[in-house]
């Protein structure tokens, strides 16, 4: 199985089916180079996760899941570039990817197609010195316009997290000998904090360029996060931790101009050797900036640098004077521009399954029409250098499917979901499309049969579109990275989508989908809905069948679905919730889910409720305060719905801990029940050496690992009905109708980082380890534009209350936000089959 991609059949065909255009199958996945200190580069290329930025995921001592991580580094040597033209360019500003970047095997990657960027051709080489501690990386950008054009370019990324501790970063030396940036610099150095014992990650620098009064000297100093170019770096807090060095250059016409950089690693520090290798890698930083390593470079390239005064340096084979006819940089490429453009006459933007369900009803449009116009957008948007990727596969017959659906309306048939797209996340088991779990692993699986909610959305008249984009084993909580292509943040496409729903939330944020099912283990459907602003249930356990869906941890996982209304949350439940006779976990659901949920919908579902606080989940862990300022202002809505909201001193007892290989019982059971899967035990799923190195375990952590033993089962399940008990004592003796928890609680994190470190502030309900419900929905944005939510946490088969309780929150707050980076399409005459 490989990423699919939309391409129109010619001819007759064209009217009556799509196919589906399958690009190479990867050969290889994820690139680690490692260097003499044995220092493992993790490099963003073209192989899967596909990031291809360019940067350094991290730097390990070692490759694969089990080794540590060596540095603080967490996505660093990416480019942001603005052109300064007009109308802008999609994406200007944004962190570039898409190069194409492919390794030599040894130590160098070269791009295989350009971007285009308003004009401006952009390319990477990249070199990383196996022989000692450093990477160079040589950007050249080239006017393919007729008129100058002012281009800004920001090299950085992430050295760490948090405020303070040992995972706090900041500058703790330049050039000019002290921590303030500015263009009388050459290198900069940073470090984080140190620990009374133990090791912490080494410390870094970057070689910029020559300093000034040389014209082509660093610019200014942004901030990576946000806002790179209008933002300056941050001296303290968690933005210290986001460096950016922007240089401003002014390209003539069909002329090239490139800018270098480098980057030195340390190796890991104790309180006592810290300064010392401080000092090494401030040392090597100064040798790069004094004397660069540029021999290797052809006299184009040479002639093209801007930030280096390469002219009054002694470079092996270079005469200066050649640079009067050297002309531009030879780069690959950039790819066709698409024709961004729809058959549909209907706009599918931010619709509700409830607005396009009236709209068929009405003879307005049809399911057809509905389902190329989503077809449409996922060629338009979800492909290509600057995809979001949230599909993995895009079912071949979705038109055919979309067809029947009209003739079962036609014929009398109604239903709130006949006729809608719906997409599944790639761990629900569907017959007619394959299941990867988001990694090669499983790579041309095709189970025998639906799961259950799939089978549900299928009687009910929908259209199953697709399969959703997740990360790999739906493991961390911070990335979907998928071995077929990395999600990315449907607000801010340079940021992490988050959690392993991401790409559940981007197809239906973006509307490359009328709605999507993900999963929660710990935060995979609250935390990338928030990100998206979208709704969404983790249910009582048993609410919603979770029979057909690939595990992570057994009895937590929750097969849900993210909507971008309570109302759409309410008809999807109407199909899926409630028992299913195959899954003796759901045996008691169809006793506490309404007949219809629509009836819960009551503007007034809040009003003379008591409804929670605990300021302990309030806070953010990496110490910023402006999404929780935002979260906090939203609570206005609660008590204006008539709510009355109540500081709680502590929160519910936790039962003792309890033993067993969760991980291990659910593949197990999910292989028992899969005689068609080829995996025939736990091991050839946890140890798989398919998967992305970074994420892989070596064989022999699979030896002596066992399914839970009766007595372990009955524990586990006990612990989780005495966690519930307990919540619902707790909401007792403060007399609470619903605790409110915030959503995220800080900016999302960029795209190109991981290594176990969280892609934002997060503090989970007690919902994912107990089975208690939880609702999430939105509540605006926060003060840099991001999306924010709440969530409703309820007693053990309160679901109902609080999907009432979000649906009153929802009318009052509007706090719904539409994003701005895939807007509607142009609609042009074509056929639509």
């Amino acid at each position: 199985m490989s990423r699919t991609v939309l391409a129109r059949l010619l001819g007759a065909a064209a009217a009556t089916s799509l196919a589906l255009a399958l690009a190479a199958s990867p050969a290889s996945a994820f690139t680690y180079v490692t260097d003499s200190n044995s220092t493992a580069w993790g490099l963003q290329d073209a192989a899967p996760p596909r990031v291809d930025t360019g940067s350094i995921r991290a730097t390990q001592a070692g490759t694969g899941v089990q080794a540590p991580y060596s540095t603080m580094l967490n996505g660093y040597g990416g480019i942001r570039v603005r052109v300064n033209v007009t109308p802008a360019p999609r994406f200007n500003g944004q962190l570039m990817r898409g190069f194409g970047l492919s390794f030599d095997g040894q130590d160098r990657f070269a791009t295989t197609r350009s971007i285009d960027l308003g004009g401006v051709q952009i390319s990477r080489a990249i070199y990383l010195d196996r022989s000692s501690d450093w990477g160079r990386w040589l950007d050249t950008f080239t006017n393919t316009t007729k008129a100058p054009i002012t281009v800004e370019i920001a090299f950085g990324g992430q050295t760490g997290y948090g405020a303070s501790g040992t995972n706090q970063s900041r500058i703790v030396a330049t050039s000019s000998g002290d921590t303030a940036v500015t263009s009388d610099d050459s290198w900069t150095e940073v470090a984080s904090g140190t620990a009374a014992t133990g090791t912490t990650g080494g410390p870094s620098a970057v070689v910029i360029g020559d300093p000034s009064p040389f014209e082509g000297a660093l610019d200014r100093a942004g901030n990576w996060l946000r806002q790179t170019f209008d933002t300056p770096l941050a001296t303290d807090g968690h933005e210290a931790n986001y460096q950016a060095y922007i240089d401003t250059l002014t390209l003539p016409p069909h002329q090239s101009r490139s800018l270098v950089h480098f980057l030195v690693v340390g190796k890991p520090v104790t309180a006592a050797t810290s300064a010392a290798e401080i000092g090494a890698v401030g040392d090597q930083a100064a040798n790069l900036a004094s004397s660069p390593v540029l021999g290797d470079l052809s006299t184009a390239e040479l002639c093209s640098i801007a930030n280096f005064d390469v002219a009054s340096r002694s470079i092996p084979g270079f005469d200066p004077s050649a640079c009067a006819d050297a002309g531009r940089v030879e780069q690959a490429p950039a790819p066709h521009a698409k024709k961004l453009v729809t058959s549909s006459p209907y706009d599918v933007v931010d619709k509700t399954i409830e607005q396009m369900q009236s709209d068929m009803e009405a003879g307005r449009t049809t399911s057809q029409e509905i389902t190329r116009a989503y077809l449409d957008r996922i060629a338009a948007y979800d492909t290509g250098q600057f995809g979001f990727n949230a599909y993995t596969t895009v079912a071949s017959d979705a038109m055919k499917q979309a067809r029947r659906a009209d003739e079962a309306r036609a014929a009398g048939k109604r239903g709130a979901l006949l006729g809608i797209p719906i997409a599944f996340k790639d761990l629900y088991d569907t017959k007619d499309m394959p299941t990867t779990n988001g990694s090669l692993t499983f790579e041309g699986f095709r189970p025998a049969k639906d799961a259950y909610q799939v089978a549900k959305i299928r009687e009910a008249g929908a259209v199953v579109i697709g399969k959703a984009s997740m990360e790999e084993y739906a493991t961390s909580g911070s990335y979907s990275d998928s071995a077929y292509g990395q999600v990315w943040n449907a607000f801010d496409p340079s940021k992490s989508a988050l959690a392993s729903s991401g790409g559940s939330a981007v197809a239906t944020a973006l509307s490359l989908a009328g709605a999507a099912f993900g999963s929660q283990t710990g935060d995979s459907l609250y935390a990338p809905a928030s990100a998206a602003s979208l709704v969404t249930l983790r249910g009582t356990d048993g609410m919603q069948s979770d029979r057909g869906v690939m595990p992570l941890s057994w009895l937590q996982d929750y097969a849900g679905v993210l909507t971008r209304s309570v109302g759409d949350l309410a008809d999807i439940l109407n199909v899926v919730s409630g028992t299913d006779p195959q899954n003796p976990e759901t045996a008691d659901a169809g006793a506490h889910r309404p007949a219809d949920w629509r009836s819960v919908l009551d503007a007034n579902a809040l009003n003379g409720k008591r409804i929670g606080l605990l300021p302990s989940a309030w806070v953010d862990p990496y110490g910023t305060t402006g999404t929780v300022d935002a979260e906090k202002a939203a609570l206005q809505y609660i008590r204006d719905a008539g709510a009355q909201i109540v500081e709680l001193p502590s929160g519910p007892t936790v039962p003792p801990a309890v033993t067993g290989d969760r991980n291990w019982e659910g593949w197990a059971r999910y292989i028992e029940s899969h005689p068609e899967l080829s995996l025939r035990s736990p091991a050839d799923v946890v140890c798989s050496q398919k998967k992305l190195p970074y994420t892989r375990y070596a064989p022999s952590y699979c030896v002596g690992r066992a399914r839970m033993t009766p007595e372990q089962v009955q524990a586990w399940r006990g612990y989780r009905a005495q966690y519930r008990a307990n919540i619902a004592a707790w909401m007792d003796a403060n007399n609470v109708d619903a605790v409110v928890y915030p959503g995220l609680l800080s900016d999302i994190s960029l795209n190109d980082g991981g290594g176990n470190r969280s892609s934002f502030g997060r503090r989970d309900t007690p919902s994912g380890s107990s089975g208690a419900p939880t609702v999430a929905f939105p509540a605006g944005r926060n003060d840099h534009g991001e999306p924010v939510g709440l969530q409703f946490l309820g007693r053990a088969w309160d679901d109902a209350k609080i999907v009432g309780m979000a649906y009153a929150f929802e009318q009052r707050a509007h706090g719904h936000v539409v994003p701005e980076t895939a807007p509607a399409l142009p609609y042009e005459r074509g056929p639509q089959g």
